[in-house]
């Protein structure tokens, strides 16, 4: 359970470490013997397949003169794993009581285990919060310090990474609760000259607590918390964190159809940053201006848009991006690209393949981590296939995306698939497709948020 969670971070650090040897131009074979490891040691840090100790980190912080990031991110994970380790712990031992009806529990199923991982996580990550003595009644008037501000970024980053496959819906509650008591060490705690990163901090915290409220179709709280990121990040000087909110109040301006608002508030971050602008960041905001130039007709535009993504996607270099820009890699940018054609295809049939075929690889890419994503270009493959005049593989890939979507509480997702029958077009007739239109129709009635 507890590498699902971190599994993600040490992803990253491996990246940041590919980033910062490659900068100083070193390769795998020659940068090894300086750490006193081996070739295979280093590539499998790298691709965070392999837990290496303090010492190599240490040793990597040094030879590539990287000020303690590397160190401190290391720390910062194993803090996180310690803290989720205690939280299994506990309810390990509280699984061992008795269970008076073991045959009623046992028929629970697929979905009440998927509940009780998502519990245990949330109670790690609350103990990982606790631990860090950001929260309660005499948080607010302490003195903040670095590590204060490290915790409140590895808190983060937990809740980050169970957002991406559990939907905001699961979260939203636990991380409202935690970025409302990080904004309070704005007002009542003693930050000094660690002010700045103190804001940054609080501005990521309620980035991702309006994120996981637009998932849960809590828009008005989405706004609010957005717009509070958008004015912390700026106070604290950050300008591509601003960009990063813009780019999320965007995608709440196209689910609510206001696309020609969500290119105003794209073109806007991208003024903002001028010359802060990096190649992650300028991919990320031309590949979601292209998807609402497609849908508003702008083809042509949309078009020009997707090539300048792509131009900027492969100029990326890990170490020079934002820590929070992980989450943006090649998966994320196919799947604007098959939306884009998608949307093109609802005007001229003839890019419907290309809708297929950009959807398709984007599924292919998008990981187990994510989860979420997943299931929503599977539905955007299921539209794409009746744009096609693929029926048959529509109502296969419709009817898998029913049985697993309950593993998500996104209310994105709910909307997406009810939905999907405006893409029956001359298929709605078809006894196959009114099935699966019966199933659609009913899903996601209830309340996930």
């Amino acid at each position: 359970m507890i590498p699902d969670v971190v599994y993600g971070s040490w992803r990253s650090l491996g990246r940041q470490l590919a980033g910062l040897r490659r900068s100083a131009g070193y390769t795998q074979h020659g940068f090894a013997p300086m750490t006193f490891y081996g070739r295979s040691t280093v590539a499998n840090a790298e691709a965070g397949q392999q837990r290496v100790g303090r010492e190599f980190w240490a040793r990597c912080d040094g030879l590539l003169r990287a000020d303690g990031r590397l160190l401190r991110r290391y720390d910062e994970i194993i803090a996180m794993e310690q803290g989720l380790s205690r939280a299994q712990a506990r309810r390990g031992r509280e699984a061992e009581r008795p269970v008076r009806d073991q045959h009623s529990v046992e028929q629970q199923g697929t979905e009440r285990r998927g509940i009780e991982r998502r519990a245990a996580l949330l109670a790690g990550i609350a103990t990982v919060a606790a631990a860090s003595g950001l929260i309660g009644r005499t948080a607010a008037a302490r003195r903040i310090g670095g590590a204060d501000v490290g915790r409140i970024r590895a808190v983060t980053a937990l809740y980050r990474s169970l957002d991406y496959e559990v939907g905001g819906g699961a979260i939203r509650r636990d991380v409202t609760r935690f970025a409302h008591a990080v904004t309070n060490l704005l007002d009542h705690g003693d930050a000094g000259a660690m002010r700045e990163p103190l804001l940054t901090a609080v501005a990521e915290i309620r980035q991702l607590a309006g994120w996981t409220s637009f998932d849960a179709g809590r828009h008005a709280d989405a706004q609010r918390h957005l717009l509070a990121a958008e004015r912390t990040a700026i106070a604290g000087g950050d300008l591509r964190l601003a960009a990063r909110v813009r780019y999320c109040q965007a995608r709440q301006f196209q689910y609510l159809r206001h696309n020609r608002d969500a290119v105003d508030a794209l073109r806007l971050a991208r003024d903002h940053l001028g010359g802060a602008a990096t190649p992650g960041i300028t991919a990320m905001l031309d590949g979601l201006e292209a998807s609402s130039l497609a849908d508003l007709g702008d083809h042509d535009a949309a078009a020009r848009r997707l090539a300048s993504a792509t131009d900027a996607f492969e100029r990326i270099e890990p170490s020079r991006e934002p820590a929070w820009m992980g989450f943006y890699d090649r998966g994320e940018l196919l799947a604007q690209y098959g939306r884009v054609y998608r949307d093109m295809a609802r005007h001229d049939n003839k890019y419907a393949a290309e809708a297929v075929r950009w959807t398709t690889e984007a599924i292919g890419d998008l990981g187990p981590q994510k989860l979420r994503s997943t299931v929503l270009n599977e539905i955007g493959l299921c539209s794409a296939l009746f744009l096609a005049g693929e029926p048959e593989q529509a109502i296969e890939v419709g009817e898998s995306v029913l049985d697993r979507a309950d593993q998500v509480k996104s209310a994105r997702i709910a909307e997406r698939i009810r939905n999907l029958r405006r893409d029956f077009g001359r298929h709605a007739s078809d006894p196959r497709v009114r099935g699966l239109s019966r199933g659609l129709s009913t899903y996601g009635t209830g309340d996930v948020r």
